[in-house]
């Protein structure tokens, strides 16, 4: 019988992550490919990329992964399906050709801040409805932009793409179809399961819009031209995608209810699984729906590991790291941000970082925003619990914090839980798992036999006590500094 193998795209801000995985998680190829320009604007605040670039980068990926599986004597033909994510609320104009008619606008684009209001104002119901709030990062907000600031280009638009959309047009000719992820911030309302009548109300032809289907739902196969270009089979199914960080999310271990995740890079991201739609009143987190029913609820926050590389070099952290075990607690209470204001596990534009005790030496204060960090994936867990959501012993974690040994001991101790690390978090990891979520018959299947844990950290027992009672100094300090809602 031949190997079962599953491509997974992840299309990000800066280049194209492609890895080919197999049914047990095993890599069989993997390529990382930048983007010619990260950015084509001049404008302040406002951020495009060329949609021809990202299929370069993309390509570029596929080839590569093709040349090592042939070179192990594995055949493209193997690969059974293929999905691809993208940056969330990211958008491009197509022509009838399918023809890009100007740059994408980016998640990052800010160009869109009055069009956010009033799509707020009319998309309200759908808002309280889903638990969210339209901002400048959201697709529709775009789109009306385009509407009211390009008309020469709105006029000729066939359709709007999201970048996923538009690598999998690509690759298989459809550029119609999306995913109810990667829909989400364009308006599409996840529990009616159809584009809300609010947009046309804005004077957007919903027409424009794609068709949505679940992530790893069947869209098409691969084009003969496609496939001869990067080496690949027309046998060889293209299926529905996802977001980068719903991707992320099931990489790093969250796939059925009760499972929750901490991924923290520059920042701190939380997603979990709720079996029921549960919405946070201060609007920091809201919910995808997973391909079962259940839902995947996040927020991200402004805080994270930004807060060490804005004081330290990286080339000290593990020295640093070093001392971490002997200082820690260190009984100083930090809440890690380095600009102003605040989005998840609140919404507070004026918040910014707090600092209570004697930091003069670094060493203390490197343990000190690891503590602090923690203290606030804390908070997070806590104010999960207050809108209703159920959160276990364990919490699956990711990102480059998952690097120190001693970070993940700490992290450990504050939330008295286990910690588990997966052997590979990357995006495109999960987007394999959506691939394989047909094969499988569902993606929490394809996610229990792909995902492989590379450790287990549980917490010191020792110190837990001391942590809690910190932890309390902590709460009542964010309680009087901002508006936790």
């Amino acid at each position: 019988m031949k190997e079962k193998l599953f491509l997974g795209i992840d299309a990000g801000t800066q280049g194209v992550r492609s890895v080919v995985a197999d049914q047990n998680g095993r890599i069989i190829a993997e390529e990382s490919a930048e983007y010619r320009r990260l950015n084509v604007s001049r404008e302040p605040e406002r951020f495009e990329q060329s949609p021809q670039d990202w299929w370069d980068a993309c390509g570029k990926t596929i080839r590569a992964c093709v040349k090592q599986m042939r070179d192990k004597g594995i055949s493209a033909e193997n690969i059974e399906t293929v999905s691809i994510d993208g940056t969330s609320g990211t958008i491009a104009p197509l022509d009838r050709d399918n023809k890009p008619l100007c740059n994408a606008l980016m998640y990052n684009d800010l160009r869109a801040k009055s069009e956010a209001a009033r799509v707020s104002t009319a998309c309200a119901e759908l808002e309280k409805k889903l638990g969210l709030k339209y901002g400048a990062s959201f697709s529709l907000p775009r789109i009306l932009w385009i509407r009211e600031n390009a008309p020469e280009i709105y006029d000729k638009t066939a359709r709007f793409v999201h970048q996923a959309d538009y690598l999998a047009g690509k690759m298989c000719g459809e550029y119609g179809v999306s995913d109810y992820s990667n829909a989400l911030k364009t308006g599409y309302d996840l529990v009616s399961g159809e584009w809300p009548a609010a947009i046309a109300s804005l004077g957007i032809d919903i027409g424009t819009l794609p068709k949505i289907v679940a992530p790893g739902a069947p869209i098409a196969n691969i084009s003969a031209d496609t496939a001869r270009s990067l080496g690949l089979s027309t046998r060889t199914l293209i299926v529905g995608g996802s977001t980068d960080g719903y991707a992320s999310a099931l990489a790093a271990g969250t796939a059925k209810p009760g499972d929750w995740a901490s991924i923290i890079g520059t920042t701190f991201v939380l997603k979990g699984v709720t079996e029921k739609l549960i919405t946070d009143p201060s609007g920091s987190a809201y919910s995808h729906m997973l391909p079962s029913g259940a839902w995947l609820l996040g927020g991200a926050s402004n805080a994270g590991g930004r807060c060490l590389n804005s004081r330290f070099d990286k080339e000290r952290f593990a020295s640093l790291d070093k001392t971490a075990d002997s200082l820690s607690p260190t009984g100083v209470l930090i809440y890690p941000l380095t600009g102003v204001g605040e989005r998840f596990p609140f919404v507070d534009p004026e918040a910014r970082e707090f600092i209570i005790g004697d930091t003069d030496d670094s060493q203390v204060l490197y343990t000190a925003l690891l503590e602090g960090v923690g203290y606030l994936e804390r908070l997070t867990y806590e104010r999960m619990e207050s809108i209703g959501c159920l959160v276990g012993d364990v919490i699956h974690t990711s990102g480059g914090a998952c690097r120190s040994e001693e970070w993940l001991r700490i992290r450990a101790s504050i939330l008295n839980k286990r910690l588990k690390v997966p052997a590979v978090v990357d995006a495109a990891m999960g987007s394999a798992m959506i691939a394989a979520s047909g094969w499988f018959g569902t993606l929490a299947a394809a996610a229990g036999a792909m995902i492989r844990f590379e450790k287990t950290i549980d917490p010191v027992i020792e110190k837990v006590k001391r942590f809690d009672e910190l932890f309390g100094m902590f709460r009542s300090e964010c309680q009087k500094c901002f508006k936790l809602g």
